[in-house]
Formats: structure tokens, sequence, C-alpha cells
């Protein structure tokens, strides 16, 4: 999965965690300062209204249009978007159904029917730590930029440790939540075919259910095979106010391409067709 892949799914994660409680309807802007691998990178600006959202995190944007359903997605390293419609989300799941139904698939669980219990049990042993994902309250609180908020932590394996501290009282409209939910529903069942991995992902989604409230402070720490980085986000200004309608366009200069999250379920090797 590529960065911009990754950093979709995070954002689209972060919108899943937090919509699912009404929220006050005036407009705010909402200023944080970021940090990668300790050093300060600047800041990012996000913007929730009643019908859009904006969010900033890690040199991508996700701006969400909650009238249509449709993403679009902003690299501001590559200055590139790409749109996510209603229409890409039916079609992500056919591509996956798809790829659940081709010949590799089905040569890889044939595979897998004659392994031997010792193969099995080495097999079940290598991907025991990407299965363990959690979710969970701390239980400690503390206030950032005015508001009280309760940390939480997402772990997967032993490779990725996600700390949260969310505020309830700067939560995303509901109806967010009904934007999202008839896609991670098809999203968990499609899933469910793929073995011990997928089930724990979809159990993590539902888990993450729970993380009612905004992220006042995220801080993510990645060891893979001892390549070692972190990323983090706190919340310094909350303004309440007007947001422009300029805030949901995408900024001059950035050029369209294909949604990666459908480019992702592309067969390897597969050729394009040509426009």
């Amino acid at each position: 999965m590529n960065t911009a892949t990754r950093a979709l799914a995070s954002l689209v994660l972060s919108a899943l965690g937090l919509a699912g409680a009404a929220a006050a309807s005036d407009d705010r802007t909402i200023v944080s300062r970021v940090s990668r691998d300790g050093k300060p990178t600047g800041t990012a600006t996000s913007y929730i209204t009643s019908d859009h959202v904006r969010m900033a995190r890690d040199g991508h944007e996700i701006i969400v249009d909650l009238k249509t359903g449709t993403m679009t997605q902003l690299d501001e390293k590559k200055k590139t978007y790409s749109v996510v419609t209603k229409q890409d989300m039916e079609r992500l799941k056919l591509k996956m159904q798809e790829r659940l139904n081709s010949p590799e698939m089905k040569e890889a669980r044939e595979r897998m029917d004659k392994m031997s219990p010792a193969e099995r049990k080495q097999m079940d042993s290598a991907l025991s730590g990407l299965s363990q994902m959690d979710v969970k309250k701390t239980g400690a609180t503390r206030k950032i930029a005015g508001y009280a908020c309760e940390e939480w932590t997402i772990t997967i394996g032993g490779f990725s440790t996600t700390r949260e501290c969310l505020t309830s009282d700067l939560q995303y409209p509901a109806h967010a939540w009904d934007t999202f939910k008839d896609f991670t529903e098809g999203l968990k069942s499609s899933l469910a075919a793929f073995g011990p991995l997928a089930k724990s992902g979809a159990e993590m989604v539902e888990k993450m259910k729970k993380m009612k409230g905004f992220p006042l402070a995220t801080a993510t720490a990645v060891d893979v095979l001892g390549q070692k980085s972190s990323t983090e986000s706190e919340v310094t200004e909350v303004r309440h106010g007007s947001i422009p309608a300029s805030a949901w366009d995408v900024p001059a200069g950035y050029a369209k391409v294909e949604n990666p999250m459908l480019k992702a379920f592309d067969r390897p090797g597969r050729e394009r067709p040509r426009r």
C-alpha cells in the first residue's frame, strides 16, 4: 500500500471513528502543530461545518462533501488530487470481490488447504503479529487548547502504536456516519473471506466505533524491521466562525490522478487500457 493510500485510509478511519454522535452547528477552524521523527514540520489546518469536512494530516488532506458523499484526497508533496464518489466505492467493493474470485486467490486457498499441520502452525505464527490489533481507552485525561480529552491507543501487532486524545466537544456531524456506514459494511463482508488477518481488521473497525470525538492530539510510532518512524500532531487553536466556500476547493496547480484506492486493487502486471 503506497503512502497516498495509507494516508487516505487513515483519514477515512478517523472519520469513521468520529462521526457517530451529533455535533454543534457552528463552523470550526482547527489549527495543529505537526512533527515527524521528533522534528517540527509546520502546522496543519482543518475545517468542520454541517455539510463539509476538510482534514489535514501528514502532508495529505481529505475534503468530504457530506451532501453527496464525495471525498477528495489531496497530496501536498506531489501536488495531485483524486476524487472518490459513491460509485467508486461500489466499484471498489466489486474489485475486491473480483480479486477474491481470481485464479490467483483460488490457487492460494488450495495451497492453504493442502498444508500440513506443521506448515499451517508456522503460517499462523507468522501472521499472528499482524493480526493482533486492538483499540483501548487508557483512562488518562488532559486538556488541550482548552478542551478536555480522553486518551486511546490503537495497536497493530508489534510494529504500530497510535495514541489519540479525543474530545467530545468537537465532533463530526452525525450524518457523516451515514455516508460511510454502507460502504464499510460492504467492505467487512468482502474482507471476511481473506481469513484471520482480515477478520482482525474488521474487528478493529468495530472497536474504533467506540472512539467518539475529535482527536486533539495524535501520535503514531511505527517500527518495521528496525525501520522506525513517528508522526505527531496537537491542536493549538480552535476558531469558531463562518468558513468560506473556497475551503472546499482544490488548490490551484494540483493535477487530478486516478483514485489510489481503486488502483491498489488492480492486479499486478495487469495492462491498463489507454485513454
